[in-house]
């Protein structure tokens, strides 16, 4: 029995000794290969979001790499870490590789190592970035709309049931669709967002829009300011770049005037002026629009009445609710009630020349200016490349008087500064916001037109935050970019 039993301990011992031989050859062999029965441990380098293309198919995001740097714990990578980092990185890393996992770092630059492996990986810098406010998911850009995840770059290290990494294993690359050209198209053109971010760079806080004529498809949208927010999209006091509204009302509906200036209007017991008290004398339309006078359009607002002004404002998409892309919704701004208008006059009396309770965004103002350069046909500005049919909001004879109103703005009034060879024209604003600083009011400052004056291409609107006039702020902004367009 004795015999027996000792036996059975040899014999014990005999296959537990061979089962421990073959563990420590499998985990200190370098030769052992991984077979598709054992796990594996996948570091994932990259992954590819959505890509966005711009109307020419230039890609606008995803537009910068990176190294990344994946060091297996084995003596030999190890002896590398010196080459790619800093002594205090390398303990830190050394101390997590003790782990017995492989780890992932960014690195400045490839350097040429043997053991540490090194990958490139597609990554998105907004501060490199075209169009960031309109694009980056960050920013509330498009990518909040339509990022998905549509690839992505891995490695893959084999390891044992116990969960340790096979020593000998070698580290497998997995593109998946990570080099993939799939994605959205949208209306920006890259030449003509380069146009305006660089100039507009004079301007601290503010937006640039341009917008295509027949389409309102948006080709730049910049938005200036050391924040989050997209001024181009955020609702302002528009001042007297709403008197374009007033003029088209007026001839539409057939009213016109002849108004004497002298630098005051009362209405109630409230009384309105002229910037800087200017009386202005005798005014028609063409003039008072090019003199920016705001007793003529105070008289006019009157005239016309709360009902044929709302009308008007509507049908050019004040107050609404427009879709910029897809799911993407933009509220305009606000345009106050029929009834808010008609109860107070001194409220309609504001809304003459574009203050009190109304509000509006650069980029749907830019569609206004669209509007009438484009023989009357409403467009809201869109980033969907699809065309834009619109709809009619004024008269063919309306939209040509009033581009030739503004014309005249730009040779003989307010907007002298955005002329480029009698090509361009527009009309400026001087905004009170009703907000102070430093017991001043600040002012949004604005100029808004199309180029070129004969069969126009570009509707353009620039405003500035906490400007000092239209004229001054932005209208040589608008002449900068119209210089540089008319070389594409």
């Amino acid at each position: 029995m004795k015999k027996r039993i000792k036996a059975l301990m040899i014999c014990f011992v005999f296959i537990f000794s061979v089962l421990i031989g073959r563990c420590g050859y499998i985990s200190l062999s370098n030769n052992y290969t991984v077979s598709e029965s054992y796990n594996s441990y996948k570091i994932t380098i990259g992954e590819r979001n959505t890509n966005i293309f711009d109307r020419k198919g230039c890609l606008l995001n995803n537009n910068q790499t990176e190294t990344v740097a994946v060091i297996p714990p084995t003596e030999k990578a190890i002896a590398e870490l010196g080459k790619l980092f800093s002594s205090y990185e390398a303990k830190e890393i050394y101390e997590e590789l003790s782990k017995g996992y492989p780890v992932k770092r960014t690195v400045n630059k490839k350097v040429n190592t043997d053991h540490i492996l090194q990958y490139y990986k597609i990554v998105e810098n907004p501060d490199d970035m075209l169009a960031k406010h309109i694009l980056n998911r960050e920013y509330g850009g498009i990518e909040q709309y339509e990022s998905n995840k549509i690839g992505e770059l891995s490695v893959n290290f084999g390891r044992y049931a116990s969960g340790s990494l096979l020593k000998g294993d070698n580290a497998k690359l997995i593109n998946d669709n990570y080099d993939s050209t799939e994605g959205i198209v949208v209306t920006l053109d890259s030449e003509i967002q380069q146009i305006a971010e660089d100039a507009s760079k004079s301007i601290p806080k503010g937006a640039v829009v341009i917008l295509d004529i027949n389409t309102s498809q948006v080709l730049a949208s910049v938005s200036r300011g050391e924040d989050y927010v997209n001024r181009a999209l955020s609702p302002y006091s528009v001042g007297s770049v709403f008197k374009l509204v007033v003029c088209a009302c007026a001839l539409e509906n057939n009213v016109s005037q002849i108004y004497n200036c002298n630098s005051s209007i009362k209405v109630g017991d409230t009384t309105f002026n002229c910037l800087k008290n200017k009386a202005h004398g005798l005014q028609g339309m063409d003039t008072a629009l090019a003199n920016s006078c705001n007793c003529y359009f105070v008289k006019l607002a009157l005239r016309l009445g709360a009902d044929r002004l709302y009308d008007t404002a509507k049908k050019l998409g004040f107050g609404e609710v427009f879709d910029l892309y897809s799911d993407w919704r933009i509220n305009s701004g606000n345009f106050p009630s029929k009834e808010f208008l008609k109860i107070y006059d001194g409220q309609l009396a504001l809304a003459g020349f574009g203050q009190g309770k109304l509000t509006d965004c650069p980029i749907h103002f830019a569609s206004v200016i669209s509007c009438i350069a484009n023989g009357g046909i409403y467009n809201s500005a869109t980033l969907d490349i699809s065309s834009n049919k619109g709809e009619k909001a004024i008269s063919e004879s309306t939209a040509k008087k009033l581009r030739e109103y503004m014309l005249g703005v730009v040779k003989n009034g307010t907007g002298y500064a955005a002329d480029f060879n009698g090509t361009t024209a527009g009309k400026t604003a001087t905004a009170q916001s009703g907000i102070y600083k430093n017991n001043k009011e600040i002012l949004n400052t604005w100029f808004a037109g199309f180029y070129p004056y004969k069969n126009p291409k570009y509707a353009i609107v620039v405003m500035r935050e906490d400007g000092i006039s239209g004229a001054e702020d932005c209208c040589p902004i608008f002449r900068t970019i119209v210089e540089k367009l008319q070389n594409l």
